[in-house]
């Protein structure tokens, strides 16, 4: 059961920090690094000789630690598991939840492929939640990257929920601010899940104004892309109130080949929502992965 325990940062994995996020699942814990920066990678096995590689890529304010969930789904159907602490969260270093542009994020992902010592069992997955979505498609718009096989996005992030004014109230703020009070979350119908958030020692409770200047201008570059033949799996939860569900979804589907399940009930953290919703999510994924 996560949160048994007590994990201090900075003791980095170990047996307090598998205990804490119930994730001790005989797991390979390695370094990469990228430029002056620490990234913290984690791969997994499957129980026999695996039948491909899943990479997870978190979303923002996560970790690993918090994808315990679909790790094990991913595991229990035969894939090796390869997830890591993006720049700025979990273990990795790097200023907390900001970067200077969300090219860098791609970088990164670039770096722990390139840092695994054996290669990784193929058909290679991609699954991102919310910001590690966009992570993904910003990948896909990257003609020189080798290609995941197939690429799944949980309520991916293009727009957040209120854009049109945050981005218009941004410039105001840049001058004074750095960094803007983060609120509890409510992105998930799981209470549990969500408690959990509110003691977990990896959590950074502000925003940074330099990562909404970064995604502004993600946003603007992003949404000029031509439209490409990529396909990609989406699942977006009909209560989403962190990204902007109806745009994002037309964004897709015009720059891609959308395969799409829509869960009316689901909020925003769909890796850790109900278990009605997490059941109806991996049927759909079984289907297709």
């Amino acid at each position: 059961m996560r949160g048994e325990g007590a994990f201090n940062p900075a003791s980095g994995f170990g047996e307090d920090y598998r205990r804490f996020y119930d994730l001790d699942l005989g797991q390979q814990c390695f370094d990469v690094h990228w430029g002056s920066e620490r990234l913290v990678a984690q791969r997994f096995a499957p129980a026999s000789a695996p039948k491909g590689t899943a990479v997870v890529v978190h979303g923002y304010y996560d970790h690993v630690g918090l994808y315990g969930h679909l790790i094990r789904y991913l595991l229990g159907r035969g894939f090796a598991v390869l997830a890591y602490d993006q720049p700025g969260h979990g273990l990795s270093t790097g200023e907390r939840a900001t970067i200077a542009s969300f090219d860098l994020y791609v970088d990164a992902l670039q770096a722990v492929l390139a840092a695994t010592e054996e290669p990784l069992p193929r058909p290679l997955c991609a699954v991102g939640q919310s910001m590690g979505g966009a992570v993904l498609m910003e990948r896909l718009m990257r003609p020189a990257a080798p290609a995941f096989d197939k690429t799944v996005l949980l309520a991916p992030l293009v727009r957040p929920k209120g854009w049109p004014l945050a981005r218009l109230a941004l410039p105001l703020a840049r001058p004074f601010l750095t960094r803007l009070p983060r609120e509890a979350p409510s992105n998930s119908t799981d209470t549990t899940f969500l408690a959990f958030l509110r003691e977990d020692p990896l959590q950074t409770w502000s925003l940074p104004v330099q990562w909404a200047t970064a995604l502004a201008r993600w946003i603007r570059r992003f949404e000029a892309h031509p439209p490409t033949n990529q396909r990609v799996i989406v699942v977006q939860g009909g209560r989403d109130g962190t990204v902007d569900a109806r745009h994002n979804l037309a964004v897709l589907q015009r720059l891609f080949k959308v395969e799409l399940l829509e869960i009316p009930g689901a909020r925003h953290h769909l890796v850790n929502e109900s278990p009605a919703t997490q059941r109806q999510m991996l049927a759909f994924l079984d289907a297709r992965l």
